[in-house]
């Protein structure tokens, strides 16, 4: 786990308990990361699209467990590689159409040359958000389902580490599911979150990830 972020230090704190001790890491060298998983994911597919791009292929890796999701979803925009501040920009934008954005902060991953820089997002879900313009808000919820292969409950609390690199838009995303309460507030889908690294252009890793 090689992020830099919000509360990186309350998340190692509790990856040293034994309730993380199953979770491990699951490489995806032909998209370039490396994400963890207390279990192995399910696979699908999704369809993105904005008022940027036209549509393009998403690559999903999600699981349940408890009152969280986890999901992993990258999507292909090798056409679209020098736009990758605009594209990041319109996720943000989208985010808060799906709810109330709480926390917006700068991430990284890796350290040294290696650094790849995002955003840390956290989002309590809510429909009825008020849109600059007619129609946004149903075609930002269009867009999370498209991506994510599911629509965020009203009431959860989705956290998203974002970048774009090499091509590519990365969105690793933790939920806690509503309760009565509230959103559950167990750590989990913080530590998914913050569980993301990369491997080099040339397939390497860098060695703070504990592997080359």
């Amino acid at each position: 786990m090689r992020v830099i972020g919000p509360m990186l230090l309350a998340v190692a704190t509790f990856a040293s308990g034994a309730a993380y001790a199953a979770w491990s890491e699951h490489p995806y060298k032909d998209l370039g990361f490396v994400v963890e998983f207390p279990n192995p994911p399910a696979t699908s597919t999704g369809n993105y699209r904005t008022q940027l791009v036209d549509s393009a292929p998403v690559h999903i890796y999600s699981q349940k467990q408890d009152n969280a999701l986890f999901i992993a979803a990258i999507t292909d925009l090798q056409n679209r590689a020098g736009d990758g501040a605009s594209l990041m920009t319109e996720a943000e934008f989208n985010l808060n159409l799906i709810g109330e954005i709480k926390a917006n902060s700068t991430s990284r991953v890796e350290p040294g040359k290696d650094a790849v820089f995002g955003r840390f997002i956290t989002v309590d879900c809510k429909k009825g958000r008020e849109p600059d313009q007619p129609g946004q808000d149903v075609a930002a919820q269009a867009w999370f389902k498209g991506t994510f292969g599911m629509e965020c409950p009203d009431g959860a609390r989705l956290t998203t580490n974002l970048f774009f690199h090499r091509g590519r838009m990365y969105m690793i995303t933790g939920i806690n599911l509503p309760t009565k309460d509230g959103p559950s507030a167990g750590p989990a889908a913080l530590r998914f979150a913050n569980s993301i690294s990369f491997f080099r252009a040339d397939g390497t890793r860098n060695r703070a990830d504990g592997a080359e």
